[in-house]
């Protein structure tokens, strides 16, 4: 028998409702108060079979199919060079993260309504048909397995689903990216051969045949901009040397002494022409070259009229310089000369001993144009010249060249030979100071003007009566004095070598047609010599690289949202009924 406390628990305490996952199957009809046409054997007709359901239908199925196209034209660019097409292949995969997980929302969304229908229709639970219609948004395909506490197959396929719209639009945006190529193979370059070819100082050509070239080329080195001075190449692009005993502290393995990028110490503001390299290619070779090394000592003023003078020139001097033929040059003065000295060692084959002589001080009227006025004391430094063999590394990028590395080699055996040798060298040094002399005037001249420190505009001064006088090269450090005239030196000498090529002539020029003595370049009064480099070169081509990776994935994306938009179609037209779901009032009580 029950107690009072019983009857009171048992009718106080509701029954529990049973969760959706429980609840009965929805075998009734739902179409109760909804009106259904129906054909006269009382099947439920179709009402939505029009054309524009049916466009919309077959768009939004096939859409999938435009990120499967964009992936094989990705791929089909892989290793091809950069074009307008692969431009807007990229410019679409920009658009892919955006675009995407629209398309996969509104394809999705639709089939899982449909799937919801399907089921409503045919009899399902209200867990099953909660999971199909809350799981039409990424947010609510997690959201609807927390409330629901349903975590099951479809739960994990649903949220598995949803996640492949964020990874196909990252998929598609990675597909494409640009790549460098490079292409490796060899050329021959054409160099001058500068240790067989004569220089023009050999004989006394110099001044009428090609004395002229020579000159031009000097003066056009002194007057080129600074950053011309200071870099790799010259005004034409021919390739300057570094000298070997600035940089032969730490040698590597080989020898070789690195070049550094910056504050190089050429040894001439004129460097080599090389024929044969191409603007879109890099190229790597040696070049064997040699050079004159200079090393400056003893400086000092003596008065015009020194013993030291006479003695080692043979002539007295008086104060009155226009009268002295050390300066002359027929009608026309010096300020400067380099002359053989006599007294400074014994003779050495390897080594030419001179001495550099200029007028020294400041005077004080450059009034009278006709005659210099007085001046007492001349500066003297005592220079001893040699010749280094090297070889150089070269690099370019197209025709922008330079050397990275140095190192010191024996003579060839076809030396054409150097400033050492007296006969040539007299009228090397008389031509070179002809160049600037002037029939009056109290002024340097412009190579003193550059060798004392006016390097970037040597002219400005040399031409001015302002800075009119006779510039103290006591005040310019030894060092600096004998690499700016070591620069001079072997400036004025490779333009004796090969005046016509330097001017660009050769650098544009067919190396293999120069080398087989089908084309023929004029060097100067002797005829210009020739070698052959092997050069390493190669090319780098912009090109499309596809990643196979992202590839494979946004196919799989888009076959996926395919099939998912065909099975939605599919669904929607296995439904018999309208849409229904979510309008409450229209479901049976007892669901």
């Amino acid at each position: 028998m029950d107690t009072p406390d019983d009857h009171t628990w048992k009718q106080n305490i509701p029954r529990r409702k049973p969760l959706p996952s429980q609840s009965k199957p929805t075998t009734k009809s739902v179409y109760k108060q909804v009106p259904i046409s129906e054909d006269q054997d009382g099947h439920i007709l179709h009402t939505h079979l029009n054309l524009l359901d049916v466009t919309a239908d077959v768009v939004l199925c096939l859409t999938p199919l435009s990120f499967v196209i964009l992936a094989g034209i990705a791929l089909s660019l892989d290793g091809k060079p950069l074009s307008a097409l692969g431009q807007n292949v990229q410019a679409w995969t920009l658009l892919s993260p955006t675009i995407f997980p629209l398309v996969f929302a509104a394809i999705v969304g639709r089939t899982l309504n449909f799937f919801a229908r399907l089921r409503l229709e045919q009899g399902s639970s209200l867990g099953v048909l909660e999971q199909l219609v809350g799981s039409q948004t990424v947010f609510g395909a997690f959201w609807v397995q927390v409330v629901l506490r349903s975590f099951n197959a479809l739960g994990v396929f649903l949220i598995l689903l949803w996640l492949i719209s964020p990874l196909g639009g990252q998929a598609s945006l990675r597909l494409i990216t640009r790549d460098i190529e490079m292409n490796t193979g060899s050329r021959t370059l054409a160099c001058v051969n500068s240790t067989g070819t004569t220089s023009s100082f050999a004989q006394a050509f110099a001044q009428t045949l090609t004395g002229s070239a020579i000159n031009a080329l000097y003066i056009g080195c002194l007057v080129a901009p600074l950053a011309i001075k200071d870099s790799a190449q010259d005004t034409w692009g021919n390739i300057k040397i570094p000298r070997f005993e600035t940089y032969n502290r730490t040698l590597d393995d080989q020898g070789y002494a690195t070049v550094p990028e910056e504050g190089v110490d050429w040894i001439s503001l004129l460097g080599q022409p090389v024929a044969g390299l191409e603007s879109g290619f890099d190229s790597n070779f040696t070049m064997r070259t040699w050079y004159h090394d200079l090393e400056c000592f003893d400086p000092a003023k003596v008065p015009a009229s020194s013993d030291w003078i006479s003695d080692n020139f043979g002539e007295p001097f008086a104060s009155q310089t226009n009268a002295s033929t050390i300066w002359r040059n027929g009608r026309d003065y010096s300020s400067w000369r380099l002359v053989p000295s006599k007294d400074l060692e014994a003779y050495d084959p390897d080594k030419l001993k001179f001495v550099w002589l200029s007028k020294s001080g400041p005077t004080n009227s450059v009034s009278d144009a006709t005659i210099e006025l007085n001046y007492n004391e001349v500066f003297l430094t005592k220079c001893s010249m040699t010749v280094t063999h090297v070889e150089v590394r070269m690099m370019c990028r197209g025709l922008s060249c330079k050397p990275t590395k140095i190192r010191s080699v024996p003579p060839p055996t076809d030396w054409a030979g150097s400033l050492l040798n007296t006969g040539e060298w007299n009228y090397f040094s008389d031509n070179l100071f002809r160049i600037d002399t002037r029939s009056a005037g109290a002024t340097s001249s412009v190579t003193e003007h550059y060798i004392y420190g006016h390097v970037e505009s040597p002219f400005q001064y040399g031409a001015s009566t302002a800075t009119a006088g006779y510039l103290d090269m006591t005040n310019v450090l030894l060092p600096d004095f004998t690499r700016r005239l070591r620069t001079v030196l072997n400036t004025y000498f490779i333009a004796s070598l090969a005046p016509g090529a330097s001017t660009g002539t050769m650098s544009s020029a067919n190396a293999t047609r120069l080398l087989d003595g089908e084309d023929r370049i004029q060097g100067g009064f002797y005829e210009l010599g020739l070698m052959a480099a092997a050069a390493t070169i190669s090319s780098s081509t912009d090109i499309y690289r596809c990643s196979k990776t992202f590839f494979a994935l946004a196919i799989i994306s888009s076959a996926i949202l395919f099939i998912t938009g065909v099975a939605g179609v599919v669904a929607k037209y296995c439904c018999r009924g309208p849409d229904m779901l979510g309008l409450g009032t229209v479901v049976d009580d007892e669901l």
